[in-house]
Order: structure tokens, then C-alpha cells, then sequence
């Protein structure tokens, strides 16, 4: 439920997008549906691309997105006013449940974060969706182009007494499922099939209030990219040799959400939602044993799954200069984990002892509940000053037990009209994803190939004390310019890696660090051209493992304790830019990205190279009579054919070498009646 005045509704209503403040002072850039359809690929981009053109966003191997520096399940969704569980699956190739299609509008929240939000509060990704009452019309799509890319979609919606609906779906074919393991066009044993489905439904009661339903579902096969010419690391009893461009291992995704939530009826004094939502996650890691086994000495047929309960309410009153507003969350996530490993025993120096594989079953099950109650007031302290403050306090148990009282503070000052300064402290309770989790692995896999040191099991709950100060200038009223600079001292800070030959991210812990960062954003917004331009600096430093210690090498493990490191997944420098300019029918667009590059290889030492990819699209849109708007598009990724180098073979959680995609020419043909 948003929390707004009725005059910062008025305010908010005209910023199309770009860079601006959310009322409760919290840095808030947003995009409207016009502005993704703008972008080269249109509503066909990956949402992680839609994402990178925001500042303080910056995108790692298989487009997995980083906010802020924080590792990337460290966000939230926020679709129609309702917190997304909160292992939703992000990673894109894997056909994220959430797609550019249905998108009216995102806002990506950062800073100083209202009393509302928890467990994952690096950025929120709030999301409104198309509505059927407010265009009422129906698209069909096919997206195809190089590296095998088949992708038809369909949009529908409508109302109707009261009710109203939209709905989306697609499938996509491609050999793009992860990024390439190698630097050519094309990768080898890469190939993905999915589909995506989703649908928004509302029905207005008798008594004004509103109940709404969203329903998505979400399936991909994705084969695993090999890198040809590999050397046998390990000896297999039987086996007469395999490729290592034959080996044939494969990860699996099936994702379905359910969200029913009750919408009060619009009051300008007292308004509340209360929301129900069910999701289930399933990853399945099928590998080729024998490749898995000569090439890496395990071989872990391996299911995760989750199932999720969540259950949220929230209450706004608006009481003169006051508006107060209170809520809960309960969330009981069931994680699974089944395995059936194959590896081979060692000797105390790590030597295998033996050509025939040992069989290791691995379980693990646990219910992680979250709880927290908030009480947060937005408090009108004059015409240009505001102040909201708040409080939440929040639990999880489970794999992970932690309780804590937080604070927040956040100061809006409008000097003028134009001219909006903000700046506040809070202190955040973040919880690990419970996908990658196995306590007893550690012990199961010890005097195997597939062991490592001791260590703490369990990942803890991370501490963030975050300073922000920033301020947003409407220029003109086409011109909007922002800056905006935190810093946050960390304790237990949260990552993955994939440590290991199973592509499921597990979570670990820093023992302590900092993180700083600074953030400029310009937009220009006429009727025919749009244009904007994003800087990011930034940095994170962390020292010390507190958990998860089984998952490093010794000697960088010795390192890391005794030494500050840098995160390998956010540059130092980011930047990207784009414009968009419409003539009679035509439109052509543009992006681009620079990174100054990630780290990579011992203890994340070594610095990447520069990554610069620029995109292109052009667009004719034709009316038929009695038929409808026929638009065909020609898009062009990575015009300049860069090889860029995301990830190394070598690094923290990192398994092989990823490289972002080479020059690409997709062709959309759409009709829309």
C-alpha cells in the first residue's frame, strides 16, 4: 500500500520517469511501459536490461542484477502495492516471473527505504501492472533472430461491470540460456526452451472495495555451456574417454505465484490491503555423470524446492499533518533440498585414491519463517519539509534465527518547486536466500572430492547501518538531473557463489565492511525524443568469513581474514545511456553500457576489462484499416561485435568463464487491434 499525501500524489502524477523522490524521501527512478517499449528490443528486452539503464544498477554473468552492491537476491518485488515472496527467481535466463510485457510502470526505490520494507532492501522494484479497464486491447508478437531466438507473445485485456483483466504469455526458444563460457558468437551446449504465463484480475465489490488476483507461472530447460579442449582432471573406472564439449548437463526451472489481495475502497482519511500469496520454486540440476566426474570429481543430481506462504497487511491514516501507517508480515518459506552426489575419496593431501565414484545422499528440510511489524509516519513539518520516520521489528527462524529492532529516519526538503533535497539513516535486517542452503553437506562430502575446510554452516542474518543524501532538479520541464550518495557500514554481509560444479547459488557471510557509492541521473523528455544518461561510482570492501568457509580454498580463505577485499560483482565505474526519437511513423532508438570492469581470481585481486556494448533498434509502425497497428522492428545487440569478458574462470563462487553476447540482429514483427 503506498503511502502518500494527497498533494505528493498530485506531484508524483506528473513525473513521467527518470529520476525523482519517493514521498517518503527515498530515491525513487522510474520507468513507464513507453519508456521499455523505447528501448531497442521493446517490451521483448530482458527485464535485467530494463533494469541496468537505472543508475546504481549493474548486471554479472547470466544478466543476474546487482543494486547498490549488494549480491543480487538482496532485492524485492513490489507488484500492484504487494511484497513478492522473497525467493522469487531473478536469474533472467531461467525466464524470470516477471517479464517487460505486463509492466505499466516500475520504480526502482534505493536509500532510505520506509518502515515498511525488509529482508531485502537493497533496492525495491515496485511494479504497476497494465489494467484492463484503462486499455482495454490485445498484441501479438514474434521476436526471432540469431542464436536460434524464437519468442511469440500475446497481451490481452478488457473490462467489463466491474471487472477487468490482463493477462500475458510467451515462449522462447534460444542458444542463450546462460552466458557463453567462451568468447566466440556462439556458445556450445547452450540451448534453453521456456515459457512464461501471467495474468492480473480485479473486481470492484459493491462496497468500493476492490479484490484483486495475480497469477504467473514460469518453466525453462537450460543446457549448461561447455568450454571445448578441457584436460581430464580426474580418472573414471570404465570409461574410455568424453570431450569436453560432449558433456551433456542441464538445469531446470518450474516457478508458479499466486497473490489475493482485498483492496479497501479510496478514502482520503483511512485506507488498508491485506494480501495473501503462495509461490513454489523448483531447481533441478541434472548432470552428465561421467562427464561431471572426469572433468570437476562430482557429479550431484540435485533438487531444490520451495514452497511459500505469505501473508501481509498494511494500514494508512491520514490525520492532518500526520500520515501514520502500520502493518505485518508472516512468511513461512519450506525449503527442500535432495542430492545424490557421485564423487571419489582423497587422501589428507586432496589426491584421488580411487577410479571408482562413492555415492553420497544429502537431504535437508526446514521451514524458515519471517515475521515483522512496522509503525512509520509521514509528517508534514511545514510546506517544503517532511520528515518520515518509523520503526520495525522483525524474526526468522530456521536455517537462519535472528530478531532485531530497526529504526529509520528520512528528511524531504523542497526549496522550490523544482527542487527536491533528501537525506536520512536507517538500519536494515537481511535474510539469506534459503534455495542454496545444505547444513549437513560440509560433513557428508568430508575426505571426497567434493570437500573443503571446516566452517560455520548455517548463513546469518546480515547488519546494515546506511547513510543517504541526495537531491533531484527539474531543470526545465523536459530537463530532470539527480544526485544521490550512500554509504553503509556492514556486518555479516550476505553473498552467493556457485562453489562446486551445481549451478545453485549458496549463501555465505563476510564477517564485517563498508560499502559507499554515488549516483547522477539526467532524463530529457519531449513529445518525439527522449533521452537519458546514468553515472555510477561505487564500491564494497569486506573482510573476514564468518560462514560458509567450506566453500573457499585455504590460502584465500587464510587471506580474506586477515585482509580487506573487493566484491567482484559491481565496477567501480558504471554508466549507461539512451535515447529514443519518434518521425511520423518510424522510431529509432539506441542504448549502451560501460562498466570498468569486474574482479576476478585470487580473492577477487585481479581487475576485468572494460565491458562496452552498444544496442540499436529501429521501428515502422503502419495503421490498417479494420485490422489494426502493424509494427515491425529491427534490433541490433552489440553493434560493435566487442568481445567482453564478464567473469574469469578463477574467483569467488565463480565455476567457468562468462562473456556477455556478441553481435546479435533480432527482427519483431506485432500487431495490435
Amino acid at each position: 500500500m503506498e503511502v502518500n499525501t494527497s498533494s505528493t500524489v498530485e506531484i508524483d502524477a506528473t513525473r513521467l520517469g527518470g529520476p525523482g523522490t519517493e514521498p517518503s524521501g527515498a530515491g525513487d527512478y522510474a520507468l513507464t511501459g513507453q519508456d521499455i517499449q523505447n528501448l531497442p528490443a521493446g517490451r521483448n528486452s530482458a527485464l535485467s536490461d530494463v533494469l541496468t539503464q537505472m543508475p546504481g544498477v549493474s548486471i554479472d554473468q547470466n544478466q543476474q542484477i546487482h543494486i547498490r552492491n549488494t549480491e543480487g537476491p538482496q532485492f524485492q518485488y513490489v507488484i500492484n502495492g504487494v511484497v513478492v515472496p522473497l525467493d522469487i527467481n531473478t536469474n533472467p535466463p531461467f525466464v524470470s516471473m516477471i517479464n517487460p510485457l505486463f509492466i505499466r510502470r516500475l520504480d526502482l526505490l534505493t536509500g532510505v527505504l520506509p518502515a515498511r520494507y525488509s529482508y531485502a532492501t537493497g533496492g525495491v522494484i515496485e511494479i504497476e501492472t497494465r489494467q484492463g479497464c484503462e486499455a482495454p486491447a490485445s498484441n501479438l508478437s514474434v521476436f526471432a533472430g540469431q542464436r536460434a531466438t524464437f519468442q511469440p507473445s500475446f497481451e490481452t485485456g478488457g473490462c467489463r461491470d466491474g471487472f477487468e483483466y490482463w493477462i500475458s504469455g510467451l515462449y522462447n526458444q534460444s542458444d542463450t540460456a546462460f552466458s557463453a563460457a567462451t568468447p566466440g558468437p556462439s556458445a556450445d551446449h547452450d540451448h534453453t526452451n521456456s515459457g512464461q504465463a501471467f495474468g492480473v484480475f480485479a473486481h470492484d465489490l459493491d462496497s468500493g472495495a476492490q479484490l484483486g488476483l495475480i497469477l504467473s507461472a514460469a518453466a525453462s530447460d537450460n543446457q549448461l555451456p561447455n568450454i571445448p579442449g578441457l584436460a581430464p582432471a580426474y580418472s573414471l573406472a570404465g570409461s574410455s574417454g568424453l570431450a569436453s564439449q560432449n558433456i551433456d548437463s542441464s538445469l531446470d526451472f518450474r516457478d508458479a505465484l499466486a497473490i489475493l489481495s482485498l483492496r479497501s475502497a479510496p478514502r482520503a482519511d483511512l485506507s488498508f490491503q491485506v494480501s495473501y500469496a503462495f509461490h513454489t520454486i523448483t531447481q533441478a540440476f541434472r548432470p552428465d555423470i561421467a562427464g561431471e566426474l572426469i572433468y570437476q570429481g562430482v557429479a550431484s543430481t540435485t533438487t531444490h524446492r520451495d514452497s511459500d506462504n505469505t501473508l501481509q497487511a498494511d494500514l494508512t491514516a491520514r490525520l492532518a499533518d500526520h500520515t501514520l501507517s502500520t502493518g505485518l508480515y508472516v512468511g513461512a518459506y519450506s525449503a527442500n533440498i535432495t542430492d545424490s552426489s557421485r564423487v571419489f575419496a582423497v587422501d589428507a593431501s586432496g589426491a584421488q585414491t580411487s577410479g571408482v565414484p562413492l555415492t553420497i545422499d544429502n537431504a535437508a528440510h526446514a521451514v524458515n519463517t519471517l515475521s515483522g511489524l512496522y509503525l512509520d509516519d509521514l509528517w508534514a513539518l511545514g510546506e517544503r519539509l517532511t520528515a518520515n520516520v518509523g520503526i520495525r521489528w522483525d524474526k526468522i527462524t530456521g536455517f537462519t534465527a535472528g530478531s532485531r529492532l530497526d529504526p529509520t529516519l528520512n528528511l524531504s526538503f523542497k526549496s522550490n518547486a523544482d527542487t527536491t533535497l533528501h537525506g536520512g539513516f536507517a538500519r536494515y535486517f537481511q535474510v539469506p536466500i534459503f534455495q542454496g542452503i545444505s547444513p549437513t553437506a560440509p560433513a557428508a562430502f568430508a575426505g571426497t572430492t567434493a570437500g573443503g575446510p571446516p566452517g560455520t554452516v548455517n548463513p546469518m542474518v546480515e547488519d546494515d547501518y546506511v547513510w543517504d543524501l541526495g537531491w533531484v532538479q527539474r531543470i526545465t520541464p523536459q530537463v530532470t538531473i539527480s544526485e544521490d550518495n550512500y554509504y553503509e557500514v556492514t556486518r555479516h554481509y550476505l553473498d552467493t557463489g556457485q562453489f562446486g560444479v551445481v549451478p545453485i547459488f549458496a549463501p555465505f557471510n563476510y564477517e564485517r565492511g563498508d560499502t559507499w557509492g554515488s549516483e547522477i541521473a539526467a532524463s530529457y523528455r519531449t513529445e518525439a525524443l527522449t533521452a537519458y544518461t546514468n553515472l555510477t561510482v561505487g564500491r564494497s570492501l569486506q573482510k573476514g568469513v564468518a560462514t560458509g568457509q567450506f566453500n573457499f580454498d585455504p590460502a584465500e580463505l587464510a587471506y580474506i581474514d586477515q585482509h580487506s577485499i573487493v566484491i567482484d560483482h559491481q565496477p567501480l565505474v558504471g554508466a549507461t545511456a539512451g535515447f529514443n526519437w519518434r518521425w511520423r511513423t518510424y522510431s529509432c532508438s539506441a542504448d549502451g553500457t560501460f562498466s570498468s570492469g569486474l574482479r576476478g581470481g585470487f580473492a577477487d585481486e585481479a581487475k576485468l576489462p572494460k565491458v562496452v556494448q552498444l544496442n540499436l533498434g529501429v521501428e515502422r509502425s503502419l495503421e490498417l484499416p479494420g485490422i489494426g497497428t502493424i509494427a515491425s522492428r529491427l534490433t541490433l545487440l552489440n553493434v560493435t561485435d566487442r568481445i567482453n569478458l564478464i567473469r574469469p574462470a578463477e574467483g569467488i563462487g565463480i565455476f567457468q568463464a562468462a562473456y556477455g553476447p556478441r553481435r546479435t540482429l533480432y527482427y519483431t514483427l506485432g500487431i495490435s487491434f
